[in-house]
């Protein structure tokens, strides 16, 4: 009787990453929080300024920075350079959001992905997946 091969079809599990998002709105952080909890596996921290994020990062280890350009204590721009100048977050990638159009010369020389709001949902967690490398999500 000859053998029988067995195929163990293994899944791969997801890689969960951290996600900063930096939003002073409430309402519109907790709705992003929501949304990537919702349809990826990834964790999020929301910090409402700047200045949280940054003193986040000497504890935690971001992935992805979705950062609002219109921030109380400095702008989007400003609070991507101060993170990026953290030798281990230099290579991260960053999505910046706003109603306001910014400077958009300076957003492409930091090669940062630029999300007007408001923005559709798919389009969100398109650039989101994008940036995390993991294609459509």
């Amino acid at each position: 009787m000859p053998e029988q091969e067995t195929l163990s079809v293994q899944t791969e599990q997801p890689t969960i990453k951290l996600i900063f998002v930096v939003d002073d709105d409430k309402e519109i952080g907790t709705l992003i929080v929501q949304v990537i909890e919702q349809e990826t596996p990834h964790r999020v921290h929301h910090h409402l300024t700047g200045t949280h994020a940054l003193q986040a990062i000497t504890t935690h280890t971001p992935h992805l920075f979705i950062l609002d350009y219109s921030l109380p204590d400095m702008d989007g721009l400003e609070l991507h350079d101060r993170l990026h100048a953290v030798d281990h977050l230099k290579d991260t990638p960053t999505l910046l959001m706003s109603a306001q159009k910014p400077p958009m010369r300076e957003v492409r020389q930091r090669k940062i992905t630029f999300l007007p709001k408001p923005f559709e949902i798919t389009h969100f967690l398109h650039a989101v997946g994008t940036l995390l490398n993991e294609g459509l999500l």
